[in-house]
């Protein structure tokens, strides 16, 4: 049984007989003399008659000739005066070569073939909103890097050597399944965990909100949760999305907030007469300022707010919109509050925006 030992200068591998193991001999790869030792059995080495002359025998491996047998492989005078004492042969292994004909399992350029199908990721991706109606809350940069990345992982699994051709593509397949299984996860992701997950490496209080059913997104403070009660239950409106925040800053003043999505049985116009039935109903919360016509600057629909004024100086400031024949509620409150304060006001009604109005029932 022939061993495997690796030149310490090149790093190549080549084979030698077990009697030369701790032997100084000369690598095949760069003819540089080394100690032969760290040794690990290979395939015994198959002989066959010399086509010229029938008696003398040499190796069998795969190339234009035959190799000669490592006991017989000559060494120059110089190496022979260092103490060399044989020759080492390269190994042929077809067993751990990607390059040579595998002894069992594909040849390389199948392998090839399956680690570049991750970069089918991308595509699918690009195509599922099409099918299933679902829009990523990632954009098309993370599955691009996600199949690059799982493509150089493949790559680097066909050209392990030490492995074999069976194992190299069981690595291949289960990186490309453990790819798309990834992507199908990333795509299907929920927006607000992804808010909550950014919330938890930064310090700013304020967060992006997506309403479950994607009807708005707005930016609210501190702690939220979904909220589906209405905040005007004697206008029968159907509250379909929403959520409430809490926030209490570091001086214990506390602030709510409230985004809803509601329908309503009764037509909904969105004029004046409309909002003045809204604004009749606020008004028994405590003392209502005069209305203020607003616009949802991106989707350039009408509304109106009210400031009230409630007790122990609390203020509630209300945005109501209608929107293609669905009703938006926006209100914050807190001590001393103005319509326009810079801080807890307007970066709440800014951020409001109405999303997929036609696509959702």
């Amino acid at each position: 049984m022939a061993w495997v030992v690796r030149c310490p200068v090149c790093a190549g591998e080549s084979r030698v007989e077990p009697e030369t193991l701790q032997q100084v001999v000369e690598c095949p790869h760069c003819a540089a003399p080394f100690l032969a030792n760290s040794a690990i059995p290979t395939i015994p080495p198959r002989y066959r008659s010399s086509e010229i002359g029938g008696s003398s025998r040499s190796l069998s491996a795969p190339g234009p000739g035959p190799i000669s047998s490592p006991a017989s492989s000559p060494v120059s005078p110089r190496l022979a005066e260092l103490g060399v004492h044989s020759r080492a042969v390269i190994v042929p292994d077809p067993e751990h070569d990607p390059h040579t004909p595998p002894a069992a399992g594909l040849p390389v350029s199948v392998l090839l073939g399956l680690a570049l199908l991750p970069f089918g990721i991308p595509v699918l991706w690009w195509a599922t909103p099409f099918l299933t109606g679902q829009k990523a809350a990632l954009s098309l940069a993370v599955p691009i890097c996600l199949s690059f990345a799982a493509a150089a992982l493949c790559i680097g699994v066909v050209y392990t050597i030490d492995w074999t051709a069976t194992t190299r593509i069981k690595g291949v397949l289960m990186l490309v399944g453990l790819a798309y299984l990834a992507a199908a996860g990333l795509y299907f992701l929920k927006k607000d965990l992804l808010e909550r997950v950014r919330a938890m490496f930064t310090d700013d209080p304020w967060h992006v909100v997506f309403s479950e059913k994607g009807r708005f997104k707005v930016r609210m403070p501190g702690l939220i949760e979904s909220h589906t009660d209405s905040p005007l239950p004697q206008l029968n409106w159907r509250i379909d999305d929403g959520h409430r925040a809490t926030y209490q800053t570091d001086l214990d003043d506390e602030y709510v907030y409230l985004a809803k999505a509601a329908t309503s049985a009764a037509p909904v116009q969105g004029e004046d007469a409309w909002f003045q039935a809204v604004g009749q109903q606020l008004a028994q919360w405590g003392r209502l300022s005069e209305p203020r016509d607003v616009t949802l600057w991106a989707n350039d629909q009408p509304g109106r707010e009210w400031t009230i004024h409630l007790n122990n100086n609390i203020v509630r400031v209300v945005r109501v919109y209608v929107c293609e024949g669905r009703i938006y509620y926006l209100s914050v409150e807190g001590r001393h509050l103005t319509a326009n304060d810079p801080t807890f006001v307007e970066p709440f009604f800014r951020s409001f925006e109405v999303m997929k109005v036609n696509n959702n029932p």
